[in-house]
């Protein structure tokens, strides 16, 4: 399942001096797809089975900025490539963010529930026992 497609991509562009070849746009969309799969299962989002509107967008934006990165050099790229990457960083952290707080059904909050250490003593430690390989 691809995010976005090569016509809303070209469309961010409007009428550009390089044209880009559709190779260069598969290779963004398939990198934007990438990206937002990972950072999803990094934090336990499950990967939707339908695009919802706000994947759509972020995955726009961060082969846009793919392909500015590609295409251009000079002053304005990193502001122009930071403006698209940051949007779309912006975007994907609300996504995730909603679904952690509001979206999730209560029998998915069980299964989300991180690990936390303790830092409760050893075995050894409870008993008063020290370390005699630590001499």
């Amino acid at each position: 399942m691809s995010y976005c497609t090569i016509e809303e991509l070209d469309s961010m562009f409007g009428d550009i001096s390089d044209n880009p070849a559709q190779d260069l746009f598969l290779t963004a969309i398939d990198n934007s797809e990438t990206w937002i799969n990972a950072n999803l299962k990094k934090n336990f989002v499950p990967i939707p089975t339908k695009t919802p509107d706000t994947l759509r967008t972020v995955a726009i934006y961060y082969a846009a900025s793919d392909i500015l990165l590609t295409l251009y050099h000079g002053d304005e790229l990193p502001v122009q490539y930071d403006v698209w990457f940051n949007k779309a960083q912006s975007l994907l952290q609300d996504y995730i963010d909603a679904y952690n707080n509001a979206d999730a059904d209560s029998s998915d909050l069980v299964a989300r529930q991180f690990v936390k250490h303790s830092k409760a003593r050893t075995y050894n430690q409870k008993r008063g026992r020290r370390n005699i390989w630590g001499r």
